[in-house]
């Protein structure tokens, strides 16, 4: 990662490459209503019920048959306490095969995320890149809030196959006096924290009163933990608070207490 004070603009770039299925695999997204991705059905094969469809009225998705149409959403516009930062998140959804040919096997619809972040005067620069990979060619990226000091963005990153149940969850930290991301390793933490190998279905809910992640987690269905050979972590929904400079997690009795930092503009009014 570079500093912004050294070169201007800072990209953070998640280029299109091959991951490791047991660490990306093994933490998968709740879809709520706040969180727009983009989805589609195998043209031949149905895909499985908790795959990205474009029926769900929270995804953008190039359609679920032909002719599939590309579509890009904008997100609501975050401006931070301070009112010297305002960020937005961008998702594209291309159709590759508006028509598929009988046989096609390939990707039919594939993603690219943006973060873009601006300064008082909104002059927006991209700041962060999500491409398509070859095990994971949807994702989705989803602003939560401003810390409280104005300095860092929290965001929620999705990655998923289409043909895949569930959906890879990543934390995402902006650093505005940096121009730098960090991208805790959530499996890592957990296993941390349970002393196993194991999974959740995770949602960032925002900062905590302490500054701390707030996460919830559903368990793994049984669909899920067979695909993907791993048990859940825990039978029931839970909560976690993360620490940003240690990047571990500590189970909490109760929902966090949630700061609510951030001003939102809505898109309408950009």
């Amino acid at each position: 990662m570079f500093s912004a004070a050294k070169i201007a603009p800072v990209v953070f770039y998640n280029p299109a490459v091959l991951r490791d299925p047991c660490s990306r695999l093994a933490l998968l997204l709740t879809v709520a209503t706040s969180v727009f991705v983009a989805g589609q059905t195998n043209a031949q094969t149905p895909a499985p019920e908790n795959t990205p469809k474009s029926s769900d009225p929270a995804l953008v998705t190039c359609g679920d048959k032909p002719p599939y149409v590309s579509r890009t959403t904008r997100s609501d516009t975050f401006i931070a306490p301070d009112g010297k930062h305002r960020a937005y998140a961008e998702v594209e959804a291309t159709a590759l095969h508006p028509q598929p040919p009988a046989g096609h096997t390939g990707p039919i619809c594939v993603n690219n995320s943006r973060i873009f972040v601006g300064g008082e005067t909104g002059d927006y620069k991209i700041r962060f890149l999500q491409e398509p990979a070859d095990v994971e060619s949807g994702n989705s990226v989803r602003l939560v809030d401003w810390s409280s000091d104005g300095r860092r963005l929290l965001a929620e990153l999705v990655e998923w196959q289409y043909d895949q149940p569930g959906a890879t969850h990543s934390v995402l930290l902006y650093d505005a006096r940096n121009g730098t991301f960090q991208q805790p390793d959530l499996a890592r933490a957990l296993a941390k924290a349970f002393g196993r190998e194991c999974a959740v279905n995770f949602r960032v809910l925002g900062f905590g009163t302490k500054g701390t992640i707030a996460l919830e987690a559903q368990p793994l269905t049984p669909e899920e933990e067979e695909v993907q050979g791993v048990l859940s972590c825990s039978p029931k929904k839970s909560h976690f608070e993360m620490d940003r400079a240690t990047e571990t997690v500590v189970g909490v009795p109760d929902v966090p207490k949630l700061q609510h930092n951030a001003k939102v503009e809505g898109a309408q009014s950009k």
